[in-house]
């Protein structure tokens, strides 16, 4: 498998998000993702899943740590931030601890 990242298109998706208001970790994955979904030996019909945990700002103002995962639908060679839903993670871990 031939390794397709490119430092420049990286940036320039980075680029291309932040101005829009998406953090530079969900920038990426979006890259990310859409490499992965633009190859049909790793893909089918766009389908798949990708997710990254990252840090966002809520309506409030307040730093939270969250999890944007793939959504249903998504084509993954073509997809956009929104297809990365956040969900929050402290009330993943509080259930992760429950016996």
């Amino acid at each position: 498998m031939q390794n397709r990242w490119s430092d420049a298109d990286a940036a320039a998706m980075v680029a291309r998000y932040v101005d829009q208001g998406v953090n530079e970790d969900l920038a990426l994955r979006v890259y990310t993702t859409r490499l992965l979904g633009s190859d049909p030996r790793l893909v089918l019909h766009g389908g798949g899943n990708t997710s990254v945990k990252t840090r966002m700002t809520d309506i409030l103002g307040d730093p939270l740590d969250v999890l944007c995962v793939k959504g249903s639908g998504w084509d993954m060679g073509v997809i956009e931030p929104a297809g990365l839903p956040a969900v929050r993670l402290e009330p993943l871990r509080r259930l992760e601890r429950l016996e």
